[in-house]
């Protein structure tokens, strides 16, 4: 499980990583917990911002036929927590 953080310290999401390695795109069903809205009406192709500080997260994608956010790696902190 990871917790994905804007650079500005703001919480994204709670996301169920598979598998090991650096966390490139997260896909849109196995994020467990959004706590700034993310996941409301995200068409393919939107790009997603921090709530706080108005930084690009990432673009949402059809990846494998499943949406997914695929994330600006140099935005996000993320915080694995078991």
């Amino acid at each position: 499980m990871i917790i994905v953080e804007c650079k500005c310290g703001v919480e994204l999401f709670k996301y169920q990583k598979a598998g090991t390695g650096r966390l490139i795109k997260c896909f849109l069903g196995r994020i467990l917990k959004d706590y700034i809205g993310l996941l409301e009406n995200l068409p393919n192709g939107a790009d997603v911002f921090c709530s706080a500080c108005g930084k690009r997260i990432g673009t949402v994608r059809l990846i494998h036929g499943a949406p997914a956010i695929k994330l600006n790696q140099g935005q996000i902190k993320p915080m694995r927590i078991g």
